[in-house]
């Protein structure tokens, strides 16, 4: 949530002045926090926040509840609702983080306004809580001017496929792990950047006899991540679910094509640049090979065909134009815009 931290404040100065603060779900008071590892960090929030906010933006759903705690126009941003909608992905031993989920749900209602990344997950959070309809507005993720297309005399790896974020069972990672191990893809190699793969994934990869073909790089500078979108030849997001998918949206402003599934937002981001593989499966349990092999022949058609993915690279570029600084902004003012009146009408009730 930091980096979508970052990025509100570069869409909003330097004419607008923000001030950042940190805060965590649980406002763990100063004794307790020296037994709470995990919170140590984090200062505890006053139960009135003191000094003039013409507005406060709270940039996840978990810490939304402190909406209450101030007497300026209050913004919320739920990036998804994925822990409701796909509460068994997630084991027992994280009952406590679910429980986190449905408080923040339940808080939502001291905020003036909601903001989420796309229609989709403004469409499902209506279904899911009761609030009034233009209390939610949706405003994309800004792409920064950094990431644009490479220098002319760059040149692109042939048949490398670039996967980035997390390795949550929402990501989907093993369907794609899988339709490397598929004939149409042999030779062809896996780049990852993200959190380093765990849990099953070497064991996956080794029993697969792919492990020569899988470059597990973990977390990257912006540096490098530009550099690798810059010389990959596809990028692959067979997320089950996503409430924006922002390596889509910085795939697309850096020329590179993007095969992805139908999760959640995923095509809405898209609008028809990429390739789009429906997914059959959602949820947990067994990888379904169906959804392997239409995305194994996905990426193996943008793969061997460079006019295809010279016409994705064009059409993913002026796709993301949507996601710049002046639409955002421009979105974004109109949210705080609509939140300023909202918070108006409740102050004089």
């Amino acid at each position: 949530m930091s980096l979508y931290a970052e990025r509100l404040k570069l869409v909003l100065e330097p004419d607008i002045s923000v001030t950042a603060a940190e805060a965590s779900h649980l406002n763990v008071p100063e004794p307790l926090r020296r037994l709470l590892p995990t919170h140590r960090r984090f200062p505890a929030l006053p139960n009135h926040w003191e000094g003039h906010l013409d507005l406060v933006h709270l940039t996840d759903i978990y810490i939304g509840v402190h909406a209450g705690r101030f007497n300026a126009t209050r913004v919320t941003t739920v990036h998804d609702v994925i822990p409701f909608d796909h509460a068994t992905w997630y084991p027992i031993s994280r009952a406590r983080w679910r429980l986190s989920y449905k408080r923040s749900l339940r808080g939502l209602q001291h905020s003036d306004l909601i903001v989420t990344p796309s229609e989709d997950a403004r469409r499902r959070l209506l279904a899911l809580v009761h609030l009034d309809p233009l209390r939610v507005q949706s405003v994309p993720i800004l792409v920064p001017e950094a990431f644009a297309p490479a220098a002319a005399d760059a040149t692109r790896m042939e048949r490398v496929i670039l996967s980035l974020g997390t390795t949550a069972p929402y990501k989907n990672v093993d369907v794609l792990f899988h339709a490397l191990a598929r004939p149409e893809l042999r030779g062809v190699r896996v780049i990852r950047v993200g959190n380093r793969l765990d849990n099953h994934f070497p064991a996956l990869v080794r029993k697969l006899g792919i492990e020569d073909r899988v470059e597990d790089l973990g977390p990257v500078s912006e540096t490098r991540l530009l550099e690798l979108l810059h010389s990959a030849t596809v990028l692959a997001q067979p997320s089950q679910d996503e409430g924006f998918g922002m390596p889509v949206s910085e795939a697309m402003a850096t020329g590179l094509p993007v095969v992805a599934s139908d999760g959640g937002a995923i095509p809405g981001v898209l609008g028809g640049a990429g390739r789009v593989v429906p997914i059959r499966k959602k949820g947990p349990g067994p990888t379904n090979m169906d959804d392997v092999r239409d995305f194994a022949a996905a990426l193996a058609e943008v793969l061997e065909d460079a006019g295809e993915r010279a016409r994705m690279a064009a059409s993913g570029l002026e796709q993301s134009q949507r996601f710049r600084r002046k639409p955002v902004r421009e979105a974004l003012l109109r949210a705080y815009s609509a939140a300023t009146g909202f918070a108006k009408a409740r102050s004089e009730a």
